[in-house]
């Protein structure tokens, strides 16, 4: 089942519209709309919010949907903060994860400006 087709099963499921939806959650009824008809993709940020909202978990809503996308994949080993950044065969110090972590976050906001509530 794709993720927009798990959003709409569970918003149903809570007895919500998408309107009551998108308040809850600090986004429009159109992007509610876009998420469930599968044509937009939601940051790992607007998912939590979603399953948080929704009384669900994120695997809830995305479970496989999400597991090949690298916005994702970025969002979460940024998130995570478990990790050791290295290049040409040596670990980079802190000030450069750092500066890596820096990179990351203005790619995945630049991913995400689609995320914005309309």
């Amino acid at each position: 089942m794709s993720l927009g087709r798990r959003l709409k099963a569970l918003r149903k499921n809570n007895g919500l519209t998408q309107q009551g939806l998108a308040d809850i959650a600090g986004v429009s009824r159109i992007y509610i709309q876009a998420l469930e008809s599968n044509r937009r993709m939601p940051s790992m940020k607007l998912l939590r919010r979603l399953a948080q909202s929704l009384g669900a978990s994120v695997s809830d809503i995305a479970d496989d949907a999400l597991s090949g996308s690298i916005r994702v994949q970025l969002e979460e080993l940024l998130l995570s903060g478990e990790f050791d950044v290295w290049y040409r065969a040596r670990r980079l110090s802190n000030s450069e994860t750092k500066r890596i972590e820096r990179v990351i976050s203005a790619l995945l906001e630049d991913l995400g400006s689609d995320d914005s509530p309309s």
